[in-house]
């Protein structure tokens, strides 16, 4: 199934633009993605603490904080678009 990751900010130079799309097989699940993503190093550090992500990353499925899903066991369909922000602040 074909699915599509989306970068903002800093994560657009860690992973080189604002948007792939990205072919994985039926049955995966945000964890994967995200796995499938960090190819490097210097991407496996930029999302993850350990084995879970980063505090200071929102990652969306479709609009929805994958917190309000079933975080990254958050089963994937096709055409889904998985968003990776960094936290944001301000006053």
């Amino acid at each position: 199934m074909k699915v599509q990751a989306k970068f903002f900010a800093s994560f657009r130079d860690l992973f080189g633009g604002r948007a792939r799309e990205i072919e994985i097989p039926d049955g995966r699940n945000a964890g994967d993605l995200l796995g499938l993503l960090c190819d490097t190093p210097a991407r496996r550090a930029g999302l993850f603490d350990g084995n879970g992500l980063k505090p200071h990353l929102i990652v969306m499925i479709n609009g929805t904080h994958i917190n309000s899903l079933a975080g990254l066991g958050t089963p994937l369909a096709e055409g889904d678009v998985l968003a990776v922000f960094p936290m944001l602040g301000g006053g």
